[in-house]
């Protein structure tokens, strides 16, 4: 049974015969980030389980987020006839502290489950896809960009967006053919640049690669978003977490991948890929499974 308030209701609740219920949400980001779309479903709980009011009051707060003056509207993706596969990979905490152990032997020094999981997947499309040798492959994350802003910009309850787009790029060879922990440094190399680069953006300098926000159809281009730990997992309209919280795309022409918890109860992490043709995906997955 699906419940809608309206026909342009952004939620919807189906109900199933066992009993269990899936809640679909869908929210844009001219409203919103996903840490602000996670604290609006959390609100949604507490009402249902009774309260009269959220624990965290809305805040708008948009005047701190800052402006460019070369702020502009760019064109959207170029839809093309490149259409990239759907593939779900449940990866095991054994895979991914067994490349973090590897990190941590050579450099002295410890990286993320997200830093090996992206640099593990750009390195397996960038081989799969047989990208020429010298041509440029890009992989674009979602960062936060609160903690570029200075101490308490933000109000407590703020739901707006204010994040960043980083972009990190290499020759083909330089992700396809290198040890996995030189790609592993790319990653983290790319994160520590948020400060400078958030404070370039937000004077209107857009430098070499434009605007962070524009969204490209580039097959060389990989975009990357962290679902793990916004917090739509801990969601609780009553009945306690949800099971699984997982993305739903429609854009087959966009390569994207996408990090969320497993099931839940169960350790490790899933990967949500659509990022290579389908003349790929096999080569892909070896790839991704591979402990070398």
């Amino acid at each position: 049974m699906a419940l809608n308030c309206s026909a342009h209701s952004p939620m919807q609740v189906t109900q199933f015969a066992c009993g269990g219920f899936v809640v679909g949400f869908r929210f844009s980001h001219a409203v919103a980030d996903g840490p602000g779309a996670a604290q609006f479903m959390s609100a949604m709980g507490e009402i249902a389980r009774g309260r009269a009011a959220p624990s965290l009051t809305p805040a708008w707060g948009r005047e701190a987020i800052p402006s460019p003056p070369a702020a502009s509207v760019g064109p959207l993706p170029v839809p093309t006839e490149l259409r990239l596969q759907y593939l779900a990979m449940d990866i095991s905490t054994d895979y991914i502290d067994h490349f973090k152990a590897r990190f941590l032997e050579e450099t002295g020094h410890r990286c993320s489950a997200f830093e090996v999981l992206i640099a593990k997947a750009w390195q397996a499309r960038t081989r799969a896809a047989g990208f020429a040798r010298g041509s440029p492959v890009h992989v674009c994350f979602a960062m936060n960009a609160r903690p570029a802003l200075r101490p308490r910009a933000l109000p407590d309850g703020f739901y707006g967006n204010c994040y960043y787009i980083m972009r990190v790029s290499a020759p083909a060879e330089a992700v396809s053919d290198a040890p996995l922990n030189d790609v592993v440094r790319l990653i983290r190399e790319g994160k520590k640049r948020l400060p400078s680069e958030f404070a370039r953006w937000s004077r209107g300098e857009m430098g070499d690669g434009g605007d962070p926000y524009r969204i490209t159809s580039d097959y060389r281009t990989l975009l990357v978003s962290d679902w793990s730990r916004l917090g739509f997992a801990e969601v609780d309209y009553g009945w306690g977490a949800p099971v699984h919280v997982v993305p739903l795309t429609n854009l087959d022409y966009i390569a994207t991948c996408i990090l969320v918890r497993p099931s839940a109860h169960k350790p490790g992490a899933r990967l949500i890929t659509q990022c290579v043709a389908a003349d790929g995906v096999d080569a892909f997955h070896r790839d991704m499974m591979r402990l070398d």
